[in-house]
């Protein structure tokens, strides 16, 4: 099952409202601004499909009419009067298309195509920021570590120097150890002014993305990491967002084709009107009703040969879409491969860091051990503590890597999203 399990620990000194990865991506989906534009767009791709489904309702008209006449005549024989009136008209008119070729149930079924493809595109955004939620987050928790090994490192460090100056002073330590302290001192310090400004730097961009202070991570996460590379591009070929985007997108084609065909079909049409009026001079008139139905037949002759080019124009396109669908699949391939590369070349990077990283404390303890019986000097004590920094960042960066490319991978076959689909709004 492909499904990841989070398993998050707590360690001792950390909250009992520590947020989660789980909890950050929620605070994306509910509170980012990019998800709230791509559901509005959602809703605005809905209406595509109202607006095709009224076509097939029937037109209702309504005209009230007023006319006032009063006309005189001057002529040799003397002036001439008509009688003043005010005719009044009232009409309601009723037509129903009876027959259009089967166009505009094309049509329903295109907007419902371009709705699904506002779906997936919500999907994709959703998760593409739950992918930078993920990224931010173990970001912090990398910076976080790293600045916690070089505040250890900085004190170690200062110590040294401190105690190095002592010896100075007593005349049992070189020039060379007191200039090598100080210049491992400026090192540590500038090491640790560098991962405090990434710490902050991590932070600003985790609230920008999650909505949330980045406060009391938790820092473990267990991931199945028995990936196949066959079944996961089985996987991308069937899920992956911009594929079934463009397999839409050849659908789409092809019902408009279908569309352009139906236009050279006769198209039948039943209008039904009635009307009352009331023909009257200003004080006694004439009132009169009439109803009628009418069929309409319209047969399409000749349109100037522009159907039968639009219908060249749209088998183009559609010959156009199938292209970048096999041309998507290349470049996923290859983009997937890369990543499983990645992936791989990751986790063989953060088995090797561990080794490193258990062999560079037992290598301090060791120096430190030897240095207390006089064995080795505080050169090499420095050493030992400066390489234990370096292999821890090395071992946060490789962890987060593995991490990073192994998210990339289910982003890639679509199902990122399906861990955090509790989350999404409801748009039905």
């Amino acid at each position: 099952m492909r499904m990841i399990l989070f398993i998050l620990i707590f360690f001792s000194c950390q909250s009992l409202f520590a947020l989660s990865i789980d909890d950050s991506v929620k605070s994306t989906i509910a509170n980012n601004l990019k998800v709230k534009i791509a559901f509005e767009k959602l809703n605005e791709s809905k209406e595509t499909i109202e607006a095709a489904i009224g076509k097939k309702l029937p037109t209702v008209t309504g005209t009230i009419s007023g006319t006032y006449i009063n006309n005189d005549t001057t002529s040799a024989a003397g002036v001439s009067t008509t009688p003043e009136t005010f005719t009044d008209k009232y009409k309601i008119s009723i037509t129903q298309n009876i027959y259009d070729g089967g166009e505009k149930n094309l049509e329903i079924e295109r907007s419902k195509l371009i709705y699904e493809n506002a779906v997936i595109n919500f999907y994709k955004t959703v998760q593409d920021l739950s992918l930078s939620a993920v990224e931010g987050y173990l970001t912090v928790i990398n910076y976080d570590k790293s600045l916690e090994a070089s505040k250890k490192n900085f004190d170690s460090v200062s110590r040294f120097l401190e105690e190095v100056k002592l010896k100075y002073d007593l005349g049992s330590a070189t020039i060379t150890e007191l200039k090598n302290a100080e210049s491992a001192f400026s090192i540590a310090k500038t090491n640790l002014f560098s991962a405090q400004q990434n710490y902050k730097v991590s932070l600003k961009t985790f609230k920008s993305i999650v909505g949330k202070e980045a406060i009391n991570l938790e820092d473990y996460i267990d991931i199945d990491n028995d990936l196949n590379f066959e079944n996961i591009l089985s996987n991308v070929y069937k899920n992956n967002f911009n594929i079934l985007i463009a397999q839409n997108n050849v659908k789409i084609k092809e019902i408009e084709l279908s569309k352009e065909k139906s236009s050279n079909k006769p198209s039948l049409d039943i209008t039904a009107s009635s009307e009352y009026s009331d023909g009257s001079r200003i004080d006694d008139g004439t009132e009169n009703a009439n109803a009628s139905i009418g069929l309409t037949l319209t047969i399409p002759i000749f349109q100037q040969n522009i159907d039968k080019s639009d219908i060249r124009k749209i088998n183009s396109q559609i010959l156009q879409s199938e292209i970048e669908v096999d041309d998507l699949k290349e470049s996923l391939n290859i983009e997937l491969s890369n990543y499983f590369k990645n992936y791989l070349i990751s986790k063989s990077s953060l088995n090797t860091s561990l080794l490193t990283l258990e062999y560079a404390n037992t290598l301090l303890q060791s120096t430190q051990e030897e240095y207390n019986l006089g064995t080795k000097s505080i050169t090499d004590l420095i050493e030992a503590e400066t390489n234990l920094l370096n292999v821890n960042v090395e071992y946060f960066n490789a962890n987060k890597n593995y991490l990073i490319n192994y998210f990339n991978l289910l982003a890639l076959d679509g199902s990122l999203i399906n861990l955090f689909e509790e989350y999404l709004p409801s748009y039905n």
